[in-house]
Formats: C-alpha cells, sequence, structure tokens
C-alpha cells in the first residue's frame, strides 16, 4: 500500500524534486522502490547529521528558497517517526506531506494531526488518514501554498498523543554531528549547526542556550562565546573492536574531551549516554505476565537481539534503541534475561538495557560488567539483585519492574538527561512543577495520621493545603499535628470550613488557595508509600494524559482486618482511578469546572467531565497506595463484597506492597500505627 501511494504522490507533485525519507528498520526499501528523477532526495532522516543541510534545486532559481512538490516519511514506529522529527528542521517546504507508520503499538490513537495554532493550515486543501494493515497508518496532506515540513511531521505524530505535549525538555539547544537526533528526539525547535559554530541568531538573540555536538573523533575548536557547547561521543565510536583494557575499561573511564570551560561540574557516566525518551518508550501497556516465558537479550550474528527459544522477537539497533512497538513485543513474556558478553558496543548495550527498564519489562542479569556503569547505581544494584523467582510471582514481578522503570526514567529519562546537561553548563533551568495537595477532612483524629503520609513524599516539591471540615484547628490533636508538620519544614495553609458546607464546594475553595502548578487529591484515611507523587508525576511526563491516578489494587477491610490485592490493570488509558489518587493540571480543573457541588461522587464527575472535554486519564500502578474500607463514612459507597470480587490475593491482617515502604507514625502524637504482622496468604505457594 505504500509503494501506491508513494507512486501516486509523486506523479502529483508536479516538476519540482521530491525528497523521499525513512527513518528505523526496513523502511530503506519502502521508499526506494517508487520511480524517482534526478534531483529527488533519498535520505535516511533518522540516522540524518543535524548541521548538514539538505540540498534541493528549485525550478524557479537559486535565488529562491528551494521547495520540494512532495516529503514523504516512511517510519518504522512512533519512537522513529520521533527521532526523525529533529533532523526534518533541515526539511524543505512542501505543498504535500505523506507520512507513513509501518507498525504502532495498540494504546496509541490514529495519527490524526493538530493544527498549529497560528492560523498557518487554514488553507489546508485535503487530509487522508487511512489504516495500512492491522496496526499501520498513512497520513496525505495538500496545501495550495508551500508549508514548513517539519511542522506537519509534529504534528502528525503529536496526534497519536492527545492534546498535552507533555513537560518541555529544557534547555533550549543546537545539535551537530551524527547521531545527534538520539540526543533530543521530537524536538523540531531544535537547530542544527556546523561543528564549529557559530549559533544562529533571532534577531539578537541566540536561537539556542547551550550546544551539543555529537562526534566519532575529536570535535574541532568551539568558536563561539556566547553559547556554550558539550561534547559526547557517538555509540559507533566505541564498538567492541575499538575498545582497549580489561573488560572494555576505557568506555568506562571515559572523560569527555572539549567542555566548554563553564562546564565544571563532575559529568556522571550515565550523562555520556544519549537519553531515553519517556514519551515513547515507557511501561504503558505493561502486563502481568508472570506464567509467560523468559525472553533474552543476546548477540546473533552481529547484532542484538532479544529472543523467544529459537525465536527472535526484537533486533535491537545498533545504536541501542529500542522503539515502543518493540516494547509491544515483549509484554507477553514474564522478563528478559540480559547477557552481557556482545551487542554493537557497551554504549549500545546501555542505552538498551535501560531502554528495556524504562518500559517497565522485568530484567534479570549476572554480575553487572564494569563497561556498563553509564547504567548508574541504582539501576546497576537492581539487576544485580534480581533472580527468576522474581519473575514468577505477580507481585514480585510488578514490585521489581516498577523499582526498573524509576531508576531508568530518572537516570536516563529525556527530560533528566538535559537537566543534567543544563547543569553541567552552568545554565539556568526552569523549576519542576509545583504539587499542592489537597487535604479536606471532616476527622480531626486523621489529621496527624494524613499528614505524616504527606510528610514523608520524596521526590517532588510540594505544599498542603489543609482544610478542616466542619471543625477548628484549635483542637489540641489538630494544632499539635499541623505544627509537627510545620516543623519538618513543609509549607502548609490551613483553612477551616462550615461543615453545612457541601464537599465538593469545599474542595473548589480548597484548589483557590493553592500556589502549585499541579493539583494532588488525598484522603485522610488512606495510605501512600513515600513515591506516590513522584511516581504520579512521572506517569503525567509520559503518558501525556491530562489527568493521572492509580487503581484500587490494595484495599484494607478494617471490619475484619483484611488486606485484598485486586491486581487491577496499570498503566493504561482508563476512564476510572481512585479518588484519593487524582493528581491534574490546574488548567485541567479550569477548563472541566472543577469539582461539582455535590456531597459525593464528586471524583467521579471530574473523571466524567475530563473524558467529556477530550482529555485523556491514565491509571499507572497502585502497588504505593492502599484504600481503607471501614465501616462507613466514605463518600464513594460500597459495600465490603464488592472489594472481595475478583481479587488475585488475600492476606489477614496488615499487609501492603513492599512498595508501601511501611508506615510512618502520624504526627502530633497520635499512635495509630499499623504493626508489621506474621505474613499470611490464601494462596498456598506464593510469596508471603
Amino acid at each position: 500500500m505504500i509503494t501506491t501511494v508513494l507512486r501516486q504522490a509523486l506523479r502529483a507533485r508536479g516538476e519540482e524534486p521530491a525528497v523521499l525519507c525513512h527513518s528505523g528498520a526496513d523502511t530503506l526499501r519502502e521508499v526506494s522502490g517508487p520511480p524517482r528523477r534526478p534531483g529527488d532526495l533519498l535520505v535516511d532522516l533518522g540516522a540524518h547529521p543535524l548541521g548538514e543541510p539538505l540540498r534541493i534545486d528549485s525550478v524557479e532559481g537559486a535565488e529562491v528558497e528551494p521547495v520540494a512538490g512532495l516529503v514523504a516519511l516512511v517510519a518504522a514506529t512512533p519512537t522513529d517517526l520521533n527521532r526523525a522529527l529533529t533532523a526534518a528542521v533541515h526539511l524543505p517546504r512542501t505543498v504535500q506531506v505523506v507520512v507513513a507508520l509501518l507498525d504502532t503499538p495498540g494504546h496509541q490513537d490514529p495519527p490524526v494531526p493538530a493544527g498549529p495554532g497560528m492560523g498557518q493550515w487554514r488553507d489546508l486543501q485535503e487530509l487522508r488518514v487511512r489504516r495500512m494493515g492491522k496496526r499501520g497508518w498513512v497520513c496525505e496532506l495538500f496545501f495550495p501554498n508551500a508549508i514548513d515540513t517539519a511542522q506537519v511531521l509534529d504534528s502528525v505524530l503529536h496526534g497519536t498523543r492527545g492534546r498535552r505535549r507533555g513537560p518541555v525538555v529544557a534547555p533550549l539547544t543546537a545539535l551537530s554531528g551524527p547521531e545527534s537526533s538520539l540526543w533530543r528526539p521530537g524536538d523540531t525547535g531544535t537547530h542544527g549547526i556546523d561543528v564549529t559554530g557559530p549559533v544562529p541568531l533571532r534577531r539578537v538573540t541566540p536561537v539556542a542556550d547551550l550546544a551539543l555536538r555529537v562526534h566519532e573523533d575529536a570535535a574541532p575548536a568551539w568558536n563561539e562565546e556566547a553559547v556554550p557547547a558539550l561534547d559526547r561521543a557517538a555509540t559507533t565510536a566505541d564498538a567492541w573492536e575499538g575498545l582497549t583494557g580489561t573488560d572494555g575499561r576505557a568506555r568506562a573511564e571515559l572523560v569527555v574531551a572539549a567542555q566548554s570551560p563553564a562546564a565544571r561540574v563532575t559529568v556522571s557516566p550515565a550523562d555520556l549516554v544519549a537519553p531515553i525518551d519517556e514519551t515513547t518508550v515507557n511501561p504503558t501497556g505493561f502486563s502481568k505476565a508472570e506464567k509467560g516465558p523468559l525472553g533474552h537479550l543476546t548477540v546473533q550474528g552481529d547484532h542484538a537481539v532479544i529472543r523467544e527459544g529459537n525465536k527472535d522477537l526484537v533486533a535491537v539497533a545498533a545504536d541501542g534503541t529500542v522503539t515502543d512497538v518493540d516494547l509491544t513485543r515483549l509484554r507477553h513474556l514474564r522478563g528478559v534475561s540480559v547477557d552481557w558478553s556482545g551487542h554493537t558496543g557497551p554504549t549500545a548495550a546501555v542505552r538498551a538495557v535501560a531502554s528495556l527498564a524504562a518500559g517497565g519489562v522485568p530484567l534479570v542479569a549476572g554480575p553487572v560488567p564494569s563497561w556498563a556503569v553509564g547504567l548508574g547505581a541504582p539501576l546497576t544494584e537492581l539487576l544485580a539483585g534480581a533472580t527468576d523467582a522474581d519473575l514468577t510471582d505477580r507481585l514480585a514481578r510488578e514490585e521489581h519492574s516498577i523499582r526498573l522503570r524509576r531508576a531508568a526514567l530518572y537516570t536516563h529519562g529525556l527530560r533528566s538527561r538535559w537537566r543534567a546537561l543544563g547543569a553541567q553548563a552552568e545554565i539556568p533551568l526552569p523549576p519542576a512543577p509545583r504539587i499542592s495537595v489537597i487535604l479536606c477532612t471532616r476527622r480531626p483524629e486523621m489529621v496527624g495520621f494524613a499528614l505524616a503520609q504527606i510528610a514523608r513524599q520524596r521526590g517532588v516539591e510540594l505544599e498542603t493545603v489543609l482544610t478542616l471540615h466542619g471543625f477548628g484547628a484549635d483542637r489540641p490533636e489538630v494544632a499539635s499535628a499541623i505544627q509537627a508538620y510545620r516543623d519538618t519544614g513543609l509549607a502548609i495553609t490551613v483553612h477551616e470550613a462550615s461543615a453545612d458546607q457541601v464537599f465538593g464546594s469545599v474542595l473548589n475553595d480548597s484548589v483557590a488557595r493553592a500556589c502549585g502548578d499541579l493539583i494532588a487529591k488525598w484522603d485522610d484515611d488512606d495510605w501512600y508509600g513515600p513515591e506516590h507523587l513522584a511516581d504520579l508525576v512521572l506517569a503525567r511526563t509520559y503518558s501525556g494524559a491530562e489527568l493521572v491516578g492509580t487503581g484500587q489494587d490494595f484495599v484494607y477491610l478494617q471490619e475484619v482486618d483484611l488486606m485484598v490485592w485486586r491486581s487491577r490493570e496499570s498503566e493504561t488509558a482508563t476512564r476510572f482511578i481512585a479518588g484519593g489518587t487524582i493528581l491534574t493540571d490546574r488548567v485541567v480543573l479550569e477548563e472541566t469546572g472543577g469539582f461539582r457541588p455535590l456531597p459525593r461522587a464528586i471524583d467521579t464527575q471530574l473523571l466524567i467531565a475530563v473524558s467529556r472535554g477530550g482529555g485523556r486519564i491514565h491509571r499507572t500502578h497502585g502497588l504505593g497506595y492502599v484504600l481503607r474500607r471501614t465501616g462507613g463514612g466514605h463518600t464513594w459507597s460500597e459495600d465490603m463484597a464488592y472489594f472481595l470480587h475478583n481479587y488475585a490475593r488475600q492476606w489477614a491482617g496488615w499487609r501492603p506492597s513492599v512498595l508501601l515502604e511501611g508506615e510512618p507514625r502520624p504526627l502530633g502524637g497520635s499512635t495509630e500505627v499499623h504493626e508489621e504482622p506474621a505474613m499470611t496468604t490464601t494462596n498456598p505457594g506464593v510469596r508471603p
């Protein structure tokens, strides 16, 4: 079908030259088949070096900006399309664009473009989006006048992700050299520059705050005083045959040679490795496949593969890239065993292993060799300590996966990596979003308990808005809890609402008093792990959803002293999450009208409003949250039998996931803390 579409497009392009691009495995053959004219270009856009313009001849003369009659891009996966976007800044303007995706993961939307907001597409003549095979797509756009091609490709890709683009990747960057697209995938705001500079000006301002040069050999002198430059080696620079020293230690001890004088920060080995774009490589689609086969990351011939028995499921790219479609092909495995004996080179091997971990694939490995120091200490420790027994128990497998994805995304995620590079070059960076935790309670005896759960959150900047619904802050147990919370150094705003004010209205008043960028709803009697908020922020980044939360996986039935693990589907788009775990942007609450002024079911009403407005809801893992159910007093009314249906396991007594990391002592002198009992389970033969 792609060949037919390209032939028709080439016939319709008039006298202007065409630029046929490809990105990813097995895409060259798709664009090399249709007949081309002299002057047409065939480009591997995923590997094109930034800073090297693509030159075509214009039929109107050399003094006029060249315009292509057609720009076509065939990408193997959305990950490959994302990478190609960076080099798309070198593409000429055009009147016809064809984008083909050979395969997509099942969780993504069709590539229906969302036009830019400055009226650039008002004269769009025609738009066609067609399914190609089971999960492929072709998108064609026709314009009467030439338009910015990179912007069109960007709109097509982000059509698969919904409205939000996620947090910005800072600082603003210029790139040069081979594999530079690996370092800034999906960024059409990046500029390609010459390896020696300078960085172009937009009027009187440089178009970038930092330059990154990727090269195989020593880089020449940098001739730009206004913008600092950092240097990184391409993955081809440390192929096995080029290494010296035992166990490849030469790469492990590599120090980047031509750093800017401004870069006086110690370089972490992980920061020498090209990052992982968490918007395409992430745990979305994670499955509970503890009974599946074990895959093996190993070497077959001259390249790395992931095998199931004698079948190759994934061929890993030479630079270590793992795509979103690759992850889909691995979801049925209980895990992947890492063989450290080969691959194309240490950097590529590190990128492949880190990508699998970021995707939530449970990994086991033998002793991690010294050349893999670029993985970072947290990821190395997790790999070294895991066994196959961790993969055959459903709960242990998911806990291991969550720890791996946290370590990989915090160490190797695109946004984390660029914040580290910006700090290395001493470039001021925008602050991380601040979270306002909204805690509204009618129970003075639960204030110290709830504030203790908030106080132990780590990895985020937060404030708390405590609303006392129907009682005052002068009660001794309340006053002591608030003071103990303030003693931790965290900010808190205390608001007293009258007892007759409806609950939804009370929550809206709490939001009005919040100063944060994000709003997190908190229940006064539930348990939250110390990385609960950090996990939600991470899920917000990689999912692009307007609202994120967790499922009600762990439920403690207090009346009968029973813990239930329901093992719900996680890392997926959904219509329902636990109300006590809602995290969303302030602007989303504004767009949806906030919480409805109702006494109950307000969380459900907010979820309905977000979905009705075209927003997406993402449910991340629920192992760091425990819902408490007592005999009554809940705004969501379900009897005990509801939570005893379709459970995976149950235990007598208090038995949360290890990711909850126990229970903090309530602030202000209260002593309601569960002691860890001897663990028992109704399912024999499973991990207690």
